[in-house]
């Protein structure tokens, strides 16, 4: 049988609010109930950790479909040791944006965690705002490795034989090239 347990700070799921948290204040949430089809104070009290009601699993993707926003779907997945990213729409084909710019995107984004780390670490404390900031930043970059990782298979799978030949040639024994 399942026994919740408390984290530090005394809540049984620490992501999961911090995912309505965050999802609360970065939408409006009456708007976005009216966009989901449902009264606006149901939709508010379902967010509250005080109330008894919760988003269903249905609450979760309608919310996440009509504000693009996955915060909530993420704070869900958290709680299981997972992570999830949106995968692209673009019916396997690789995006416009050049391989090395979204390189050097991961790598900015990275030495952004990094510097938020360091600062965590002298400091010893990190505020909410703070947390939410490295948490979506962290977010979004797993998402742009997954997108990276999808646009290097797309651009090498797309030209076959090159792709063949590349592989060829770096196995091969070629006098003058290999050593």
């Amino acid at each position: 049988m399942f026994k919740p347990h408390l984290d530090k700070f005394g809540t049984e799921y620490p992501h999961w609010e911090s995912a309505l948290a965050r999802f609360k204040a970065a939408h409006n949430q009456s708007d976005v109930a009216r966009a989901m089809g449902i009264k606006p104070q149901l939709w508010i009290n379902k967010l509250s950790v005080e109330q008894t009601g919760e988003p269903t699993v249905k609450n979760v993707i309608a919310a996440a479909r009509v504000t693009g926003d996955h915060t909530l779907v993420q704070g869900l997945l958290l709680e299981l040791d997972m992570s999830g990213i949106q995968l692209p729409k673009s019916n396997h084909a690789a995006s416009q944006t050049p391989l090395t710019h979204q390189a050097l995107e991961i790598t900015a984004t990275a030495g952004e965690l990094a510097r938020h780390a360091i600062e965590a670490q002298q400091t010893g404390q990190v505020n909410r705002q703070a947390r939410d900031q490295a948490v979506n930043r962290a977010t979004a970059m797993i998402g742009a490795l997954a997108l990276f990782v999808h646009d290097v298979e797309a651009r090498f799978h797309a030209i076959p034989g090159i792709t063949v030949a590349m592989d060829t040639l770096a196995s091969s024994v070629v006098p003058g090239l290999t050593g």
